[in-house]
């Protein structure tokens, strides 16, 4: 199989979950007013991250008061915005040997491994219908659907003390010590796992001369039907050669569906106050529990997360950066075989070799396709300066409609 989710495939219905709430434990740690919070909603279901613990506001530019150990929990629920704030904390904050959880929610996105691609990977159609963002993170790894019931967990520290294996049963010891029902394990593939063997945490890392982060999702409460139609992907049949990293197809299922009173919160909260326990081995740490919005103002440390932001958004990064694949297209049009052979490199067409009984028109089709990149505007455009009822048009829409169906 050519692709799969890092958490995919196979939940639990949602009618079986319950939703209850559960009390959250007290901690010294944490400070008891309540200073920030943010509520949102998903399909059938409507969750508040109001905690009775205090997540103290902080700015990027207070940076230096942070601590040692530092729980930072985004308030963003923009992909692209707290992928470019990970990736700017991994460069510029551990080199002092801080060690930083970042903890974050996005609303409904697929993310997409840094060496991988996104018709391969994702339903580009019915994400567009859906209002789904896709998102190119920097860490390699495979496609993984993030909703609101998605936690995101990210270690973030100097790359010396990067540790994969031993962060991930971390977690599993969390999760089970707040709900002795779940027991997790982990995989020799970076997954955690329930005893029935489905995934609900991926993993990916990345490791630089500055720093490192291993981050992971973890599945509280699905909705499995959007994670389902969001990582069909949009090409396959057609595919001749592909150079990306391939998903792993895997049964997954969520927390909520062993422990109702399982949320976001209360999973931040356990997270948040072993995090500070744990990791001080020596007792000499300084520790901070912090929560972080996106700015109204773009001060200067802002305006290199923004820079990180700004680039994630782009073609370039998002399908400019997809490797070298193939793909074979044959087609009956007006009554003649159509037969394509088309290479691309980072989404430009290097490749094409087209056969029909019509020499003139396969040298055409050649000349306007080679060199073309698969931006979909550039590709109405084609068939419109062609003429959509022409055959060449007809060539074009066929094309086309391979990589956006509904062209």
């Amino acid at each position: 199989m050519l692709r799969a989710p890092l958490c995919a495939f196979k939940t639990l219905s949602l009618a079986q979950r319950r939703c209850t709430s559960g009390s959250v434990l007290q901690s010294s740690v944490l400070q008891s007013s309540v200073l920030q919070f943010t509520s949102y909603s998903t399909p059938n279901r409507t969750t508040d991250l109001r905690s009775v613990h205090s997540w103290q506001p902080t700015e990027i530019s207070r940076v230096a008061e942070w601590g040692d150990l530092v729980v930072l929990r985004s308030t963003s629920n923009n992909v692209h915005w707290n992928l470019a704030l990970e990736e700017w904390l991994s460069q510029n904050t551990v080199s002092t040997g801080r060690h930083i959880l970042l903890l974050y929610v996005n609303t409904p996105s697929v993310v997409i491994g840094r060496m991988q691609n996104p018709w391969l990977e994702s339903s580009l159609a019915y994400l567009r219908d859906n209002d789904i963002t896709l998102a190119r993170r920097h860490s390699g790894g495979g496609a993984v659907y993030h909703d609101r019931g998605n936690l995101n967990i990210s270690f973030i520290t100097p790359k010396s003390d990067y540790h994969r294996c031993s962060r991930l049963k971390w977690v599993t010891q969390c999760v089970h010590s707040a709900w002795p029902q779940i027991q997790l394990t982990v995989s020799d593939k970076g997954d955690m796992r329930l005893p029935n063997g489905d995934k609900v945490s991926g993993s990916a890392a990345r490791l630089t001369q500055r720093g490192a982060y291993h981050h992971c999702t973890l599945l509280v409460q699905a909705d499995s039907h959007s994670l389902f139609s969001s990582l069909e992907p949009t090409i396959q049949d057609s595919l001749t050669l592909s150079s990306s990293t391939a998903s792993r197809r895997s049964a997954v299922s969520d927390l909520q569906s062993y422990a109702g009173d399982c949320t976001i919160e209360r999973v931040c909260e356990e997270l948040g106050e072993r995090f500070v326990r744990d990791f001080n081995t020596t007792q000499d740490k300084t520790s901070s529990l912090l929560s972080i919005s996106a700015p109204s103002h773009m001060e200067a440390a802002w305006q290199q997360v923004n820079k990180y932001y700004l680039d994630s958004t782009k073609w370039d990064w998002t399908y400019g950066r997809t490797p070298k694949f193939g793909i074979r297209h044959e087609k009956i049009i007006d009554g003649k075989s159509l037969f394509i052979d088309m290479q691309f490199d980072r989404c430009c067409t290097t490749q094409c070799t087209v056969t029909c009984s019509d020499p003139a028109v396969e040298t055409h089709v050649h000349n306007q396709i080679k060199g073309m990149k698969l931006l979909e505007s550039d590709w109405k455009n084609l068939i419109a300066s062609a003429g959509a009822a022409t055959f060449c048009g007809q060539v074009y829409q066929s094309i086309a409609a391979l990589f956006w169906p509904e062209i």
